[in-house]
């Protein structure tokens, strides 16, 4: 069995005046207990991984500095410190090295068959930033593990980690201050060396662990933190042994225990998968537009924009039916029937038969028409949306098993109040589509994103969207066509529904740029972005 290495960590000790939940006061206090405690556990090693200070100008920042070296003085073993941002506020690098008696740029040292790796990189928190890892302090890192063959422990004041910062006082609305941005980065580069064992570190405020590729990434509780401990200074400080396990206990008000079993040297999990989107991408969809027999069209910005159709749509439509393409239109609009949108889209010069035509409305009748011969529901929307639930023999109900939520611009707070009731009594969220908002005729009109988030919030229920990107909706429009899916492409200007609701369905994509002007987002590839759909129809038919 391997030597046990024992070390003993303090961290964020925050020496000054109490601020916010850090109880400064208490800091010297705890110091000392920590070095009276170090006296009976007689560790290999003592590391102390920055924010000595709670910084408050040069001059004060510099005597609380000398009051905590004081007690560093006289450990039973040797220690060294790293930067944490509050030090250099007012303080340079230079200033803490004088003061601590120490040079403050990377330290290695090896005790009992371990590597220690304190990596001092840059810790000045940059705004709007945060933390920008140099280039200089990666190159380090990556030839001091190249350089050794001992299982190796890292320590940083930030973490590596990128956990979830939900629930931090101090970072969960200030997340890009909590950890590094370009924490996977730094992961492969550990990763890449493959003898890393362990990574400690403090900045956080509290106690937390991540696995990375069997790697524990630890973050060791503040000195002087109240915020986990109902207004008490935590007086936390860690032990952490290792063997052939590493146990980690942190002391104090704050306390916790993990021990778990010692990474192999080069034993790796499996890298992770790509996107599930591109997945399903590279195992079903075909390149290019060769063979491409029948269109799923997207309506508002590929067809219309506003109150006016999009100059070439109509002439392109005509082009495509002339062509042997066969057409569907899609939308996830459910304030109008297919017969409306039929009417309004002959207005435009735009012939498409009202059969041709799916709204989110429709799907949404149809999956509950799969769900029940004759479903209950509360419907908290449009009147077209009645008219469609009502079609396929739906029964409207003061016990409803569904509550059907679409965006009525006459909606009633009486209506939401109602819905939010029959949620609690059991029934359950549909919602016809998750877009939040659209363009109207007199600018951003709210959509039923906007009706889902506030039944969402009041029930505690989540909603089962139909709508773009469900695949349901596309299998609907696939239905319609005489053609199979691998002949099959759909249009759209807007990635997050159109895109990857194709993807999701396992079409190709056609992103045109006549419509929303965000486009797709990188994750949401297109087959192929093409301006409008009068280029659609040059490329399908000439």
């Amino acid at each position: 069995m391997p030597e046990t290495l024992k070390l003993a960590i303090v961290t964020d000790i925050h020496h000054g005046p109490d601020k916010l939940t850090k109880v400064g006061s208490a800091a010297l206090p705890g110091l000392r207990d920590f070095k009276a405690f170090t006296e009976d556990y007689q560790p290999h090693f003592i590391a102390e991984l920055g924010d000595r200070i709670s910084d408050i100008d040069a001059a004060t920042d510099a005597h609380q500095l000398r009051q905590i070296t004081e007690q560093f003085t006289g450990l039973p073993a040797p220690h060294w410190h790293l930067m944490g941002n509050h030090d250099q506020v007012h303080l340079s690098i230079d200033d803490n090295a004088r003061i601590l008696g120490q040079d403050m740029g990377h330290h290695t040292v090896d005790a009992a068959g371990r590597h220690l790796v304190f990596w001092q990189m840059d810790c000045e928190l940059h705004h709007p930033q945060g933390f920008v890892p140099r280039q200089a302090d990666l190159d380090w890192l990556a030839a001091d593990l190249a350089a050794t063959n001992l299982p190796a422990i890292i320590f940083t004041h930030v973490p590596l980690d990128g956990g979830s910062l939900h629930g931090n006082y101090y970072f969960d609305n200030n997340q890009r201050f909590g950890g590094m941005p370009h924490s996977r980065e730094i992961q492969a580069l550990i990763r890449q060396a493959g003898n890393v064992v362990l990574c400690v570190a403090g900045h956080n405020h509290w106690n937390d662990v991540n696995f990375i590729d069997g790697i524990p990434h630890i973050t060791v509780q503040s000195l002087s933190e109240s915020f986990t401990t109902e207004g008490e200074a935590s007086g936390a400080w860690a032990t952490i042994e290792v063997d052939h396990e590493v146990r980690w206990r942190t002391h104090g008000r704050d306390a916790i225990a993990l021990a778990v079993p010692v990474r192999g040297l080069n034993a790796h999990w499996q890298a992770p998968l790509p996107r599930f989107e591109e997945l399903i991408r590279q195992r079903q969809i075909p390149e290019g537009l060769d063979n491409i027999k029948g269109l799923i069209l997207d309506m508002d910005g590929v067809l219309y924009r506003g109150d006016g159709a999009i100059p070439g749509a109509a002439e392109a439509i005509a082009a495509l039916q002339a062509g042997g393409i066969e057409l569907v239109a899609l939308t996830n609009n459910a304030r109008a029937s297919a017969a409306d949108y039929s009417r309004r889209l002959a207005g435009l010069g735009i012939e498409l038969e009202a059969d041709r035509i799916i709204t989110a409305g429709r799907a949404t009748a149809e999956y509950l028409a799969g769900q029940a011969a004759a479903p209950s529901v509360f419907i908290a929307g449009s009147t077209a949306l009645r008219q469609e639930l009502l079609a396929i023999g739906a029964v409207e109900s003061e016990t409803p098993a569904f509550v059907v939520a679409g965006f009525d611009m006459d909606m009633k707070l009486s209506t939401l109040a109602a819905a939010v009731k029959y949620l609690h009594q059991g029934a359950r969220l549909i919602a016809t589509n998750p877009d939040p908002m659209l363009p109207g005729g007199n600018g951003i009109e709210p959509e039923a994103g906007a009706v889902i988030a506030f039944l969402e919030a009041a029930s505690g229920q989540t909603a089962y969207v139909v709508g773009k990107p469900n695949k349901i909706i596309f299998a609907q429009a696939l239905a319609k066509l005489s053609c199979g899916a691998e002949a099959v492409a759909v249009v759209g200007d807007t990635g997050e529904t159109d895109i990857l609701g194709a993807t999701l369905a396992g079409l190709r994509s056609i992103l045109v740029a006549s419509g929303n002007p965000a486009g797709a987002k990188e994750f949401h590839k297109p087959t192929i972005c093409l301006a409008n759909l009068a280029e659609v129809a040059e490329r399908l038919v000439g």
